[in-house]
């Protein structure tokens, strides 16, 4: 099925705002990263408890503990599966995200920096060929008009 227009459509409608929901969920999710990358966050021991396995690979799921006890997480995984034993342990930092980090935050910022610059290009070029493209030719057919 072919209509006039449907690439202008895919990109205004669908890819565009796509790419800016993208940035931000992005955003969302590097903040825990560089918090640990800064040395922020509750420092402590994660403990290996299983390894789940799915067609994308095999995953260690695991217990923090805080050195001071007050932080205890289960069923969180590490960032970077350091590869360890059911019931060996490694040092991490929890800042509160969906995983602990290894002291320092080892690369989990890189790869979400990656993300977030290569979704902002995205969302920088919709929003300059759409939104902002199409006020600007509506303030040039009707200059009296006020467009917010």
């Amino acid at each position: 099925m072919y209509f006039p227009g449907w690439r202008s459509f895919w990109w205004r409608y669908i890819a565009g705002p796509g790419a800016v929901v993208v940035f931000v969920a992005l955003i969302a999710l590097m903040i825990p990263a560089l918090s640990a990358h800064d040395g922020h966050g509750q420092h402590g021991r994660w403990t290996a408890t299983n390894i789940l396995c799915s067609h994308n690979g095999c995953n260690e799921v695991g217990t923090f503990l805080s050195t001071d006890g007050s932080d205890r997480r289960t069923r969180i995984s590490m960032f970077g599966s350091p590869d360890l034993a059911i019931g060996q342990a490694a040092p991490a930092v929890d800042t509160g995200g969906d995983e602990v980090y290894p002291p320092g935050g080892g690369d989990a910022w890189w790869h979400d920096l990656i993300g977030v610059i290569a979704a902002g290009l995205a969302s920088a070029v919709w929003l300059w060929a759409f939104p902002i493209r199409v006020l600007r030719q509506r303030r040039l057919k009707h200059p009296d008009a006020v467009v917010f």
